[in-house]
């Protein structure tokens, strides 16, 4: 959740065009094998947007290895950002200019997919009439997207597939996986497994009061500020309830802005509690990423030529601004009473999409298995014989704290972030569960 502070979708004509790595001229992308373009997003008055993709083959085995989708939040924050500066397999050297193999990037053993949506993120091209204004849109878009994609690349048919992404990807995943477990499971040539939803904002009602005790844990606010801002998420998830969103949002995030100060320039990293917000409002400096991808070469290598690229995108995020309090829950309800593997994961150093509200929504899912796993407790979830976080879990339910990491876990803990996600696309492991 970056904050400054309906198509159908049906089996149609592919409309994209494809750059691979192993081309002529792959620029910096060298050591992987890689393919990037355009998707078409066709809509009903016959004007077509497109959505920017970029995938990675499995370093380990491509024609055996499953696929896994990477989705920024934001909303309206390219994905880009995820592979430079996260889990793919490639990051800047200290110098900001040259590039370097990522060891720990999650195309260790699987087909590696960065998306930038919805359409007018990133490099993706958007009609303002098409802009993106609720989940459903999402899911179709998203939809429409994949099939068409998995026919541009029919390698990668029949793979097992997996959707992962962080902040208001929380948002997008379970609205994504859900149309594509209940209405276009026979349109899609892979085999849909589950998702992993990285400190994503999924239900907004029940997350906005961790906010307070998240802050008081870590000593952000003190007590007499903690039991004010109580009352004050008490009348935040009262006006969520009335319906009227864009109020409930205004709202809540007052209450918010009283932990962090100046919501210009917050006392602290809302995304990493450790650290103070030099460049704000991301609070990191991204302009490695911003001067590559503004070079005309590379925006040739990658067929964007012509393009403009951008971190987050302003109108995107307006359009979206609606659908912030809507509640998720329902749809991963569903994903979980089909037997879809469901891991929620959050960096414990985090704020703005913080561990207690993690805990929170996941605790109160409505699903077969509420009971059981409300019962069981904490264990830890080891890397290299070490305790790197705590995993609570029933069935195909898992939720896991990462020690030590903020908003964005690939960045802070890599190591622990590639186990993670092995553990959770390999059949029969510790985070997945035999379907």
């Amino acid at each position: 959740m970056y904050k400054n502070f309906a198509a159908s979708a049906l089996v149609a004509t592919v409309a994209a065009t494809a750059q691979t790595g192993s081309s002529a001229n792959p620029g910096p992308f060298i050591g992987e094998t890689w393919y990037s373009g355009l998707v078409d997003i066709d809509h009903e008055d016959n004007n077509a947007d497109d959505i920017f993709y970029w995938w990675f083959e499995s370093r380990n085995s491509p024609e055996n290895d499953p696929i896994v989708l990477w989705l920024t939040g934001g909303p309206g924050c390219a994905s880009e950002i995820a592979l430079f500066y996260e889990n793919g397999p490639y990051q800047f050297e200290e110098d900001g200019k040259t590039l370097k193999s990522n060891p720990y990037a999650w195309n260790a053993n699987a087909n590696l997919i960065y998306v930038d949506q919805p359409v007018g993120t990133g490099f993706s091209h958007a009609n303002p009439a098409h802009l993106v204004t609720n989940e459903d849109e999402v899911g179709d878009n998203m939809a429409q997207f994949l099939i068409k994609f998995l026919e541009l690349y029919p390698q990668l048919q029949g793979k097992d597939f997996f959707i992962t992404g962080e902040s208001y990807a929380g948002h997008y995943i379970p609205a994504i996986s859900h149309n594509l477990a209940f209405k276009n499971k026979e349109n899609l040539k892979a085999n849909f497994k589950g998702m992993a939803i990285g400190n994503g904002l999924v239900d907004p009602y029940l997350q906005y009061p961790a906010y307070d005790t998240f802050a008081y844990e870590n000593k952000l606010i003190g007590e007499v500020e903690k039991d004010i801002l109580a009352g004050g998420f008490k009348a935040c998830q009262a006006i969520i309830e009335t319906g009227v969103w864009l109020a409930a949002m205004e709202f809540c995030q007052l209450n918010v802005e009283v932990i962090l100060g100046n919501p210009i320039k917050p006392r602290f990293n809302v995304y990493d509690i450790r650290e103070g917000c030099d460049k704000p409002p991301l609070c990191y400096d991204m302009s490695p990423a911003d001067n590559l991808l503004a070079q005309d070469d590379i925006l040739d290598i990658l067929g964007v030529k012509g393009r403009s690229w951008e971190e987050c995108n302003q109108v995107v995020h307006t359009a979206l601004l609606g659908d912030w309090m809507l509640d998720l829950s329902p749809e991963v309800t569903d994903l979980l009473n089909a037997d879809y593997d469901v891991l929620v994961y959050s960096g414990d150093k985090d704020f703005i999409c913080n561990w207690r509200g993690g805990e929170a929504w996941t605790h109160e899912v409505e699903w077969n298995g509420k009971a059981d796993f409300q019962a069981n407790n904490y264990t830890n979830w080891n890397v290299n014989d070490k305790a790197a976080g705590s995993l609570k879990q029933n069935k195909n339910l898992k939720f896991l704290r990462v020690f030590e990491a903020g908003h964005m876990v690939p960045m802070n803990q890599p190591e622990a972030a590639l186990q993670m996600l092995s553990e959770l696309i390999t059949p029969n492991g510790p985070l997945s569960e035999d379907l």
